[in-house]
């Protein structure tokens, strides 16, 4: 589901990481059910967004000083196949910029029979001396905005 990311940013020598995050869909139903797009500044708004009450070992690997942990979710899916396949990561002063393709399996390819939720976490760095979070813009291939975020701290309103 993720090894489209993870070639592009590993021939790009990127600081972009890849985390091998799993969230349990009976917890957060309403998040990994419908396509979504999330930036958290913080270990503690991951975990309250999720209903997670024990830090999952990947979310260490976050630096929440160095870095916003980025989420992505295609949603509920009828079998498998799907994948979301990050195309580029541009990080930039003010913004960063998420190109972001949705894939469908092929009409004869055999699948999963089961329904599942494709989800991509990701580490971005933060910018030195950065006064204020910058606006993640997620895009599609064709250069559609498909969302605009600003990374959640703490004990923000809304998801």
């Amino acid at each position: 589901m993720l090894s489209g990311l993870g070639n592009i940013l590993a021939g790009r020598n990127s600081m972009v990481r890849l985390l091998p995050l799993a969230v349990d869909i009976g917890h957060c139903q309403d998040i990994v059910t419908r396509r979504g797009f999330f930036v958290f500044g913080s270990k503690e708004r991951f975990m309250e967004t999720y209903c997670i009450s024990s830090e999952p070992e990947a979310l260490s690997a976050v630096d929440f000083h160095k870095q916003y942990l980025v989420a992505i979710h295609q949603g509920l899916c009828p079998t498998g196949g799907y994948r979301i396949h990050v195309q580029d990561v541009k990080v930039s002063k003010e913004t960063v910029d998420i190109t972001v393709d949705f894939q469908e399996p092929a009409p004869d390819q055999v699948v999963t029979l089961a329904m599942t939720t494709p989800t991509a976490f990701f580490a971005v760095p933060r910018q030195t001396g950065e006064h204020k979070p910058p606006v993640f813009r997620f895009r599609s291939a064709d250069g559609t905005v498909l969302a605009e975020r600003i990374p959640k701290f703490g004990n923000q309103e809304g998801v």
